[in-house]
C-alpha cells in the first residue's frame, strides 16, 4: 500500500534490497526532525495501541450484550478494529518505517504486511458499518450490492488476498509495482463507492424520519405516546446521522490521501527518490491521524447502541 515502510538504502547499507517506496534519509531526517519524531511514531503507536484494548474489550464482553451489541456484524467490526490497532501499534513502536529506530532490524516483509493490513481492516469495517446502519434503520435503499453479506464478504476477502500478495511479493522484487498500484487503486475505489454510498443512505435516512415526523403532527389521533417516542427516534438518527457523515468525510479524506501519495508522493511508483523529510512527516502524519479518527468514528458507532444485558433476579 501506499507510503508503506521501506529503509533508508543510500547509507550504511549500500548493498541493501531496494524498496519500491522510499522513505526519507534517516540519519539527516531524524537530525531535523528532533522530538517531532518521536511525537509521530510513539504518539501514533499509543493512539492505536488503546484502539486495539478498547477494540478487544469490547469483543471480551459480547455474551454480556443484548440486542445490537451481540450481532455478528458488530462481532465482525470490533475484531477488524482491533487487528486493525494492534498492526499499527506493532508497526510503529517495533521499527517504525523500517528506520531501524529502536535497533530492531524485522523482515522488510512482515514489516510491510503488518502496514498494509490495515488498509482493508478500515475499509471492511466501514462496510459493515453501513451494511449495520441499513439493517438497524430497516431502509432499503443505496446499492443492494452494498446490502448483500456475500457480495461484501467476496470484496473483503478479495481486498485481503491482494494487500498480502502485493506486500508479500514486491517486499522480495521491488520491481514489480504494478501489484501496489492494483492494491492502492482498489483501496480508493472501494473506499469512494462506501463514503458516497454512505452519506446517500444517511441523507435518506434523515428525510425520511422527517417525513414521518411531519406526519405524526399532522395525526390528531395519534397519542402523546407514540410522538414522544417518534421524537426520540429522530433524536436519534440525527445523532447516528452526525456520525455517519464524520466517518464518510473521513474516507474520503482519506481515499484523497492515498491518491495524492500514488500520483504525489511516489509518482506511480516510476521512480525511487528520497523524498523530503519535512513533507513526508507531514503527510504519514496526517495519513495516521485521519486514519485513527476514521476508526474512532467506527468504533464509536458501535458502542453507542451497546446495551448491557439486564440480569435477572
Amino acid at each position: 500500500m501506499s507510503s508503506s515502510p521501506s529503509a533508508n538504502t543510500t547509507i550504511s547499507e549500500p548493498s541493501a534490497v531496494v524498496h519500491p517506496e522510499p522513505g526519507p534519509d534517516w540519519k539527516v531526517a531524524k537530525q531535523l526532525w528532533g522530538f517531532a519524531w518521536e511525537i509521530h511514531w510513539a504518539g501514533f503507536g499509543t493512539l492505536f495501541g488503546m484502539l486495539a484494548v478498547h477494540s478487544f474489550f469490547a469483543l471480551a464482553q459480547v455474551k454480556q450484550q443484548q440486542g445490537f451489541g451481540r450481532r455478528p456484524l458488530v462481532v465482525a467490526i470490533n475484531f477488524l478494529l482491533a487487528i486493525l490497532g494492534i498492526t499499527r501499534a506493532l508497526f510503529l513502536f517495533l521499527d517504525p518505517y523500517a528506520s531501524a529506530e529502536n535497533g530492531f532490524h524485522f523482515p522488510h516483509w512482515l514489516l510491510t504486511l503488518f502496514f498494509g493490513i490495515a488498509f482493508p481492516c478500515l475499509t471492511s469495517s466501514f462496510s459493515l458499518v453501513h451494511l449495520a446502519f441499513l439493517e438497524v434503520a430497516n431502509v432499503h435503499i443505496g446499492p443492494s450490492k452494498l446490502k448483500s453479506v456475500p457480495f461484501l464478504g467476496g470484496v473483503i476477502t478479495t481486498h485481503f488476498a491482494l494487500v498480502i500478495i502485493a506486500e508479500t511479493i514486491t517486499a522480495f522484487n521491488a520491481k514489480l509495482t504494478l501489484l501496489l498500484i492494483v492494491c492502492q487503486s482498489f483501496f480508493i475505489l472501494w473506499g469512494f463507492l462506501l463514503s458516497v454510498s454512505f452519506i446517500y443512505s444517511g441523507l435518506k435516512v434523515i428525510l425520511s424520519s422527517e417525513n414521518v415526523q411531519k406526519q405524526l403532527e399532522m395525526i390528531e389521533t395519534g397519542t402523546a405516546e407514540q410522538t414522544a417516542r417518534e421524537k426520540r427516534r429522530k433524536t436519534k438518527t440525527f445523532k447516528v446521522a452526525k456520525v455517519t457523515f464524520a466517518t464518510s468525510i473521513l474516507g474520503l479524506v482519506c481515499c484523497g490521501l492515498q491518491l495524492y501519495s500514488l500520483f504525489g508522493v511516489y509518482s506511480l511508483y516510476s521512480k525511487a527518490v528520497d523524498p523530503s523529510p519535512w513533507p513526508w512527516w507531514v503527510f504519514q502524519s496526517c495519513f495516521r491521524l485521519v486514519e485513527f479518527c476514521m476508526a474512532l468514528t467506527i468504533a464509536y458507532s458501535v458502542m453507542q447502541r451497546s446495551k448491557p444485558a439486564a440480569t435477572s433476579k
